[in-house]
């Protein structure tokens, strides 16, 4: 299986380095515009199956060029990229695998279309390729343990999906965690977009918006998280899911409150309209995104020393609470997922990588659709979850989760 990768990025670069280890993949295509970036992701991974190349993913004829002979194409560039990579795919009869996505599919959502009347999907039908949309972590793994646990269950009528996260920090204060350098660790601009912008939640079976941090509600995750404030945050499940999932009537999304972006949200700094500053007129979010770290490539500079000490000290957990009907009463799921990313030390030795949240799910799910074909657009909740848990595993991932049942 030849596979093109384009973006060599924080998650491009990750992703190519776990499908270097696997036996399917003959050839991996590692595509960026920065081809410093590529050739120095390459020499890290040390692979014969690496080759680079550099592309224009705005070029649709570039990404097509990049692809030729390939089986799979996956889009590890910004969301609003996807339609011109998915046209290139096309173009080079591959099939598309990528981890999130906007516009057009969250708009068509709204709008009431099904998924044979999206953007691209009679394109990808006919031509017998398969789309499959977000499949990263969440929105992806997120969808495929909905699903799992949905199976379980007669009827399926609510889906929510809480995200939490703390640093243990050795001697600091209670609230020092309030005075630390925001670094989201992707693109900063970006992330203060998903912060500002408003989102829906399904209620009553009908979409409702709300404004940014809106929703606020307090959420026991398990400790050291413990309790935090989430609030409604822009996101893929949320559109997906209420076609994917029969019946649904509830389903939202909510994320643990960033102290510094809600601030700035709050002062206005995460606008993109133009304001007026002496002699020159500037964005606040570019002002804001350009004094924030950069993102750098976190594949490069990992040791097992660091890695041990981040899961010492760096926690996530994803909570997916699946309600609905089984025989007769009614049930609820509620799945703990811990931070993927851990042990550490231990999946560096696997994958030649710890950093496997976003990037692992992508090339399960494209070693999915290569083994089992579904012609036009799909999502992440529409795949098989007993066959990807088991693609997974196959992989060597050692990754557990908790369930309880109510």
């Amino acid at each position: 299986m030849k596979v093109l990768i384009v973006g060599a990025g924080g998650q491009g670069g990750p992703c190519a380095s776990i499908l270097a280890k696997q036996d399917e993949i003959t050839e991996i295509r590692l595509a960026d515009l920065d081809t410093a970036v590529t050739e120095a992701v390459a020499a890290h991974i040390d692979s014969p199956k690496i080759k680079t190349d550099k592309v224009n993913a705005l070029d649709s004829d570039d990404v097509a060029r990049a692809a030729a002979g390939a089986d799979c194409v996956i889009d590890m560039v910004m969301p609003w990229m996807a339609t011109y990579v998915m046209k290139g795919a096309l173009k080079a009869k591959a099939n598309y695998v990528n981890t999130a996505f906007d516009a057009p599919y969250w708009d068509e959502f709204l709008a009431g279309k099904k998924i044979e009347e999206l953007t691209l999907y009679k394109e990808f039908r006919e031509a017998g390729l398969t789309a499959l949309l977000g499949c990263g972590m969440a929105p992806g793994f997120t969808n495929v343990i909905a699903r799992l646990y949905a199976k379980k269950l007669d009827t399926v009528d609510s889906i929510k999906m809480r995200i939490g996260k703390a640093a243990i920090v050795p001697n600091e204060g209670k609230y020092d965690y309030m005075l630390r350098p925001w670094n989201p660790g992707w693109s900063p601009k970006q992330a203060l977009v998903d912060c500002a912008t408003p989102t829906y939640a399904l209620e009553d079976g009908k979409f409702v918006l709300y404004p940014p941090f809106g929703g606020i509600e307090e959420c026991d995750f398990p400790e050291p998280i413990g309790r935090l404030p989430v609030t409604h945050h822009s996101h893929e499940e949320i559109y997906s899911m209420p076609t994917t999932f029969e019946g649904l009537r509830e389903c939202d999304f909510k994320y643990y409150i960033m102290p510094q972006p809600a601030m700035l949200y709050a002062m206005g700094l995460c606008s993109q309209d133009e304001v007026q500053v002496g002699d020159v007129k500037v964005k606040p979010i570019d002002v804001v995104a350009a004094m924030v770290p950069k993102p750098t490539n976190g594949l490069i500079g990992e040791t097992a020393e660091k890695l041990a000490a981040a899961d010492k000290m760096s926690f996530f957990e994803m909570i997916v609470q699946v309600s609905g009907i089984k025989d007769g009463k009614k049930t609820i799921y509620h799945v703990n997922l811990p931070k993927m990313n851990a042990p550490g030390p231990e999946l560096l030795k696997i994958y030649g990588t710890s950093l496997v949240y976003v990037a692992l799910p992508a090339a399960v799910g494209a070693l999915q659709i290569m083994e089992i074909p579904k012609p036009g657009i799909i999502f992440a909740d529409q795949l098989d979850p007993d066959l990807f848990i088991v693609i997974m595993r196959r992989t060597g991932y050692p990754y557990k989760w908790t369930e309880t049942v109510y």
